[in-house]
């Protein structure tokens, strides 16, 4: 055990200069997801001269379920709003959508990441319709709005 107290202190905690000690935050599974994107895109395009394009891909369903949460993804309630970096196969993502869970609550979900093609996959739409994290890595924060018995949420930090 540390001085902190706490048998997970942060490996950073080596480097600290204040004396300030963190803690490795711990991760639980919290459920899976299905989602499901409109096989239409809006590309608005590259701005100011550069070679990076904003792609508007709709969600258009999904489902979420794990061990205290049950949902579906509500048809056309968000889309993923992804900044294409032009030339290194790199999608910055933002999606925001809505969950609807089969007890009749509403979950907020906002989602940031990174989305990246493994060497040599081909990625483009017209040829796949589905991809694994075996071909490409994508990692995203997600932050939630929910009331009741979803509150809990709210203090989440999730990472898929």
């Amino acid at each position: 055990m540390s001085s902190a107290g706490h048998t997970n202190d942060s490996p950073d905690n080596g480097h600290s200069t204040n004396g300030f000690k963190m803690r490795t935050p711990s991760l639980k599974f919290m459920y899976h997801l299905e989602c499901e994107m409109s096989q239409e895109n809006h590309v608005v395009g590259a701005q100011f001269g550069t070679s990076n394009a904003r792609v508007i891909m709709p969600i258009v369903g999904g489902t979420v379920k794990g061990p205290r949460i049950s949902a579906i993804i509500q048809n056309m309630s968000g889309a993923d709003w992804g900044l294409a970096i032009g030339g290194t196969g790199l999608m910055r993502l933002d999606a925001r959508y809505t969950l609807k869970t089969d007890d009749g609550h509403y979950i907020y979900v906002r989602s940031k990441g990174i989305f990246k093609p493994g060497p040599g996959v081909d990625i483009n739409p017209a040829t796949r319709t589905r991809m694994t994290q075996d071909e490409v890595e994508w990692f995203t924060r997600l932050q939630f709005e929910a009331s009741g018995p979803y509150d809990w949420m709210n203090s989440v930090f999730g990472i898929v």
